[in-house]
């Protein structure tokens, strides 16, 4: 067998075959096609893949995925190995939806538009990611010849729109901060009001060392995060940057019961790192309820940092700086409490103005 076959198209009654050579070397003479033209496509398409398995750049069908859920399987086994646990456990769920509409079908049966219309059912709110994590999924196994062509190419995939996003009900003063940190053990008594003081995530909290602190200085050194039982070195942005420590914070955490068993500046019982899920059912939601307060996150904290730092006017690019996010993150996120400044902007642009005529 030549080293790069050309094969042949052959008359067969009122319709027309081919002939050519398979990966194996075995003959094959498919026929039944209505024109010749159709033959020679068809050929030219197989003897390129034939090609392809011979150089090793492609799978033979027969060692493919054969349904969309055993794609997935081996995406999250494969893929899922390179990531943190809480980015595995996050595709997981977001690929369930995937996999409860095209679980059962070959990955090369879906087209794109029953993956449009997939799409258009999804809900609002989570339909950017769950689209994302199945394009991800296709975009994978594609790069490496699972599938002959990936469904979800081309189609757009745009972020939610704001009124779309899940509301943020920061917490009104300082008085509610404090009536939470009532109702917690001592040990998780300074969180609410250093978490909202200065605005650090859960995992950069839940990080955090003594030496971290300089009190001299007043500002936390915010180097490493705790995600997904492990310990990571920057941030999530990735560097390390510094937090203003205001006097409400200082105060409370001389309040704290002394440790010295722990470097940790906000230990598990036993020392240890605080499980954000555990806290989250055992301690702070039962201290939101003691405190007569509704339903939120332990990322409140943050919104509340946030929103409370826009109406002081403090200025966006600062703000992004401290917080390790982006002004257009902040723009998106915050958005109606950046409306609430429209008046006093005009305010002080009118008072400008006076007094420059004046």
């Amino acid at each position: 067998m030549p080293a790069k076959q050309r094969g042949s198209v052959v008359k067969r009654g009122s319709k027309w075959g081919v002939r050519y050579y398979d990966e194996n070397g075995v003959r094959r003479s498919p026929s039944g096609f209505p024109t010749k033209t159709a033959a020679a496509e068809w050929l030219t398409a197989k003897l390129d893949e034939i090609a392809a398995l011979r150089r090793g750049e492609a799978i033979p069908v027969a060692n493919r995925p054969q349904t969309v859920d055993a794609l997935l399987d081996l995406f999250l086994a494969k893929h899922g190995a390179t990531v943190d646990p809480a980015t595995h456990r996050k595709l997981t769920r977001q690929l369930r939806q995937a996999r409860a509409e095209f679980g059962s079908r070959r990955p090369d049966s879906i087209n794109r538009l029953e993956v449009e219309d997939w799409r258009a059912t999804l809900s609002p709110g989570a339909r950017h990611d769950v689209f994302r994590a199945f394009r991800q999924a296709l975009t994978w196994a594609h790069a490496r010849s699972l599938t002959d062509r990936n469904a979800t190419a081309g189609i757009a995939n745009p972020k939610r729109k704001r009124h779309e996003r899940r509301a943020i009900t920061p917490f009104e003063s300082w008085d509610e901060i404090e009536a939470v940190a009532d109702e917690l053990d001592p040990r998780y008594r300074a969180i609410p009001v250093f978490a909202t003081g200065t605005g650090l995530r859960p995992e950069e909290w839940i990080a955090l060392e003594r030496g971290d602190l300089d009190r001299e200085r007043r500002v936390v050194h915010v180097r490493r995060r705790f995600t997904g039982g492990e310990l990571k070195d920057g941030t999530k942005t990735g560097a390390e940057r510094v937090v203003p420590l205001r006097r409400r914070v200082l105060d409370a955490l001389d309040a704290m019961p002394p440790r010295i068993d722990t470097r940790l500046l906000f230990p598990a019982p036993r020392g240890g790192y605080i499980d954000l899920e555990r806290f989250r059912h055992r301690e702070w939601a039962p201290a939101l309820r003691a405190a007569g307060l509704d339903r939120r996150g332990p990322y409140t904290m943050r919104h509340t940092f946030a929103t409370w730092a826009i109406e002081s006017g403090v200025q966006l690019a600062h703000l992004a700086v401290i917080m390790g996010t982006s002004v257009r993150e902040l723009e998106d996120t915050y958005f109606r409490w950046l409306r609430r400044t429209d008046d006093a902007l005009r305010a002080a642009f009118d008072a400008y103005d006076a007094a420059a005529i004046g």
